[in-house]
């Protein structure tokens, strides 16, 4: 009666998993019928020869020492003996499969839990530079990650109807942030501790990231109290929201040169909707670009010092502005390209 189970050849939560899980649960559900039917079969034959033969039938005889596949033994004792044998070792082969099982079963759970998380409520994670550790962290005010990558990726990728916010102690983190594959979220937001009491337009917030992105979001996603950092992406963007629902960005500070890079500070693409406002602008290359059928507002919330070399480039998309063209403080004020239209 020996067998072998199906592995879990790959991470995929799909239906071939599926029917390789409830095959090998149907193939040890057999399994131990047919040791349960030889245990029935081996108490049967002892019964009849212990209970109910004279002691000088043959046949009764050869009957006690036949094994229930039929291999006649030379005596009682060797044919018991080998039957015990023979169902020790079923049930270390089916103990050894109950524990392949066990352990595709506890991947399975820990690849739910990645899915699916226990968010139920508002959650808030912590990142510190310099107090936090992302191998004993756990996103706690009390253990906090040391990196915002870590903590972004610590966010399921399903919930419901639920905030997440992840919450950065003032710091250069030297990143480019890439928070992705969220659906089911009210918001998503990355903020600095201190982004309700510093104003980004009168001075350094103190908390830089070099860049970030939400990506494939169904959310409104939202980024508060950053500083451009010092050093220039190798992205083609500071700020990029890539297919999400809305994208809001306020009270963020773009105040290193840029003009002699290609680089964008804030990029809208294929996303629904968004406001970038109350923020403060000097030296960029190009400020705000839409593409691929983004829609966005530019907030007269803004506050724009030294000219910039492109102010809004609207690319098959549509940008509102609370600026005429002539108040925005850039060498190009607009660029319509594509079917791209600013209002």
């Amino acid at each position: 009666m020996a067998f072998s189970l199906k592995k879990w050849v790959d991470n995929a939560l799909n239906l071939s998993f599926k029917l390789i899980f409830d095959e090998d649960i149907d193939l040890i559900e057999k399994y131990l019928k047919e040791l349960n039917a030889a245990n029935q079969a081996t108490n049967a034959r002892i019964d009849n020869v212990v209970l109910n033969s004279g002691g000088d039938s043959f046949n009764e005889v050869v009957d006690a020492r036949t094994s229930v596949n039929g291999q006649i033994y030379d005596t009682l004792e060797s044919r018991l003996n080998g039957d015990s044998t023979n169902v020790a070792s079923n049930f270390e082969h089916t103990e050894e499969r109950l524990d392949t099982l066990e352990t595709a079963t506890a991947e399975l759970e820990q690849k739910l839990k990645e899915l699916y998380g226990e968010a139920t409520q508002n959650w808030s994670i912590f990142v510190s530079k310099s107090k936090g550790n992302d191998d004993t962290g756990d996103g706690t005010i009390e253990a906090p990650y040391q990196t915002i990558q870590k903590a972004a990726n610590g966010i399921p990728k399903i919930v419901n109807g639920v905030d997440i916010e992840i919450i950065c102690e003032p710091d250069d983190y030297d990143e480019d942030v890439i928070i992705e594959s969220i659906s089911g979220a009210r918001h998503i937001y990355l903020r600095s501790s201190n982004s309700t009491t510093v104003d980004a337009k009168v001075q350094d917030t103190g908390f830089y990231i070099r860049s970030v992105t939400f990506s494939s979001i169904s959310a409104q996603c939202v980024l508060e109290g950053m500083t451009q950092s010092a050093s220039i992406p190798q992205k083609d963007s500071i700020v990029n929201f890539l297919r999400v629902d809305y994208a809001t960005i306020g009270n963020c500070r773009f105040d290193k040169n840029l003009k002699s890079t290609d680089k964008i500070t804030v990029k809208y693409d294929q996303t629904k909707g968004g406001t970038f406002g109350n923020c403060y602008i000097s030296n960029q290359n190009v400020i705000l670009k839409a593409v691929y059928n983004s829609t966005c507002n530019f907030s007269i919330l803004n506050k724009m010092i030294s000219e910039s070399n492109i102010g809004l480039y609207a690319q098959r998309s549509i940008i509102y502005s609370d600026y005429e063209a002539t108040d925005i403080l850039a060498k190009t004020a607009t660029v319509e390209n594509s079917g791209g239209k600013i209002w």
